[in-house]
């Protein structure tokens, strides 16, 4: 019978420990009694099998037959969870090299119940079972440590945070296996110092697949008056409170940039509007044909700009969610506006196709900007991750009553086992690059507005983000706009603008319309002008910031008091942001509001409103 064989057919655990405290040999009798097989000791440290016995009656037992060579028998608990209860007798002798040779076989039940070691030893099992009760039990990670950072033992949320199956996976691995590089120093370092004194720890934990986990942990050493002290290392997973931290100070970044752009905003959308009309104005000059290519780049661009003011605008205003019709091709163009310079960069061609007989759907106008920017950028984002030029191709179409938009990119698409988790919050698979909450918002908001949204691959490579609305009842259509037609009839207005090439400019545009039109630049030239006999206006554009004194509110209230109704035939233009008291005061007067910069089919719809009413 072969060496093997006979070790295997003893009734006895037997294993072979080399010089440097790793399993050399392990019987079948040894993996039966410690329910351990042998592929999962051969090969690794001893504490493995033993893993409660590190600095115990054992480590010492250990040391002191590679010592002096003599034989040693002792009675100790198995030690592991997967055999609780049981009491080997050990036997250890020295062989041939350095070796050492463990017999071991379970005694508890051999000792007479009423024998003093049996009382002993039963006491001292139900002290581990109340141990191991606590330490399984406890509702953060915990794990038995040796100072050099070896893991002797975890509770199941310790297994948990270091993605572990199972405690018996990590006994005699290191600690700092998932500690990344720039952070194992620091630790080996607390881990020494532990032994005398408590330390306090952060660290990142790392492994495959996983995004990196943000730990605080105390160390504790647990058994300092034994030569070789336990270290416990109890921690806490702060991952999530770190990432609301950081979404908090975006936010807060956020909203100083909101108060930054609604401080210009001003500043800028008054002169494009004024370039705007201009521009406008001398492409419909019939003198200046030659011209018309030129005066029209000039509109457009200055048109364009106002749109990413307005977007701006938009993303920084606080407000409560609004129901109107929503024309999704538009907010696709102001998306892909804001978003040019970074496709430009990132070489991604744009296409978008809703064809004019799709309907305006009903929704929030700012909260789908938000949408189709989130899946603009993730469509971006993709594209970049493999280093080549791609395409984002937006399309819209008509389904019954509502209205399906997709966002396709040629990126590398979605691995299919987290297809269905892309709308999870915090699931992210940018690592610290993403937040994990874009498309879960999207997917929330498109839910708030009455549709649906889904994620899936296309055929042939790249991802495709689908959101199907509700058709807006009372859109109107859209192919039933004429544009550049004159007034239905000539009105008599009063433009009221503080800033003279905006009141020029809006003047401009409205005698192109056929009207007759009076401009002052103050709040006291408007009541003087209201106040003078025979004055009668149609209709009255009023900026809603004045002068250093008086706001077009104020004017407002001023007519309102006269009680001759002019009041009603307000229309309020303004180039800054609405705040909250802007919006009330809006609300209160229940006018209508012109937004800077404006086009002259704008203008002219307007104006047909206010004659109309």
């Amino acid at each position: 019978m072969e060496a093997k064989e006979l070790l295997d057919s003893l009734d006895v655990g037997v294993l072979a420990m080399a010089p440097d405290w790793t399993i050399a040999e392990w019987s079948a009798a040894a993996a039966r009694i410690t329910a351990l097989p042998a592929d999962r000791v051969l090969g690794r440290s001893i504490w493995i099998a033993f893993p409660a016995a590190k600095g115990t009656e054992l480590e010492r037992v250990l040391g002191e037959v590679l010592a002096d060579g003599k034989p040693r028998t002792f009675l100790a608990p198995a030690g592991a969870p997967e055999v609780a209860g049981t009491v080997l007798e050990t036997r250890v002798t020295r062989g041939p090299g350095d070796h050492l040779t463990l017999a071991f076989r379970p005694v508890h039940e051999e000792l007479a119940p009423e024998s003093r070691a049996a009382q002993l030893l039963s006491a001292l099992e139900a002290e581990r079972r109340l141990y191991l009760q606590l330490f399984n039990s406890l509702p953060t990670p915990a794990l038995v440590l040796t100072p050099d950072g070896q893991i002797l033992d975890a509770n199941p949320e310790g297994a948990k945070l270091l993605g572990g199956a199972d405690a018996a996976a990590l006994r005699g691995r290191g600690l700092a296996e998932w500690a990344p590089a720039s952070q194992q120093g620091m630790l080996a370092a607390a881990l020494r110092h532990a032994v005398t004194r408590r330390q306090d720890v952060s660290l990142s934990f790392e492994f495959a697949g996983e995004p990196a986990r943000e730990v605080r942990a105390v160390i504790v050493n647990v058994d300092p008056v034994r030569a070789a002290p336990k270290l416990v290392f109890l921690a806490l997973d702060v991952s999530r409170e770190i990432l609301l931290q950081q979404r908090l100070l975006q936010a807060d970044r956020l909203s100083q940039l909101g108060a930054l752009v609604s401080g210009v905003a001003h500043e800028l959308n008054n002169p494009l509007a004024a370039i705007a009309a201009f521009g406008e104005a001398l492409a419909l000059d019939p003198h200046q044909a030659d011209l018309e290519e030129s005066a029209e780049v000039i509109r457009s661009e200055a048109m364009r700009a106002g749109r990413i003011v307005q977007t701006l605008l938009d993303f920084a205003r606080q407000r409560p969610r609004m129901q109107t019709a929503v024309d999704l091709g538009e907010i696709a163009e102001r998306v892909l506006a804001l978003q040019r310079s970074a496709l430009k960069k990132a070489r991604i061609r744009t296409t978008v196709s809703v064809p004019n007989d799709v309907p305006a759907v009903a929704g929030d106008p700012q909260e789908l900007q938000q949408v189709m920017l989130n899946a603009v950028v993730n469509a971006r984002q993709a594209i970049e991750s493999t280093g080549r030029p791609g395409q984002i191709a937006i399309a819209g179409r008509s389904t019954d009553h509502h209205v399906l938009v997709t966002v396709d990119d040629t990126g590398p698409g979605v691995p299919p086992e987290i297809l269905d988790r892309v709308f999870e919050p915090f699931f992210s698979t940018k690592a610290e690059h993403g937040t994990g909450l874009g498309l879960a918002i999207s997917f929330g908001l498109v839910r708030g507005m009455g549709g649906r949204m889904w994620m899936q691959n296309i055929e042939g490579g790249g991802a495709r983000l689908s959101f199907e609305l509700p058709v807006d009842a009372g859109s109107p259509d859209a192919a039933g706009r004429a544009a550049g037609r004159p007034a239905a009839r000539r009105l008599s207005l009063l433009v009221v603008e503080d800033e003279e090439a905006v009141r020029r400019a809006m003047a401009l545009l409205a005698k192109r319309l056929g009207h007759e039109v009076t401009t002052v630049g103050r709040f006291a030239e408007a009541t003087a002008r209201l106040a003078q006999p025979g004055a009668r206006y149609d209709a009255l554009l009023v900026d809603v910031h004045l002068d250093e004194a008086h706001t077009g509110f104020d004017l407002f209230d001023h007519l309102r008091i006269e009680g001759q109704g002019l009041e009603q035939r307000i229309v309020f233009t303004t180039g800054d942001s609405i705040s909250t008291q802007t919006r009330d005061a809006l609300e209160r007067a229940d006018r209508p509001v012109l937004r800077k910069p404006f086009s002259l089919d704008e203008l002219r719809e307007m104006l047909e409103r206010v004659a109309a009413g």
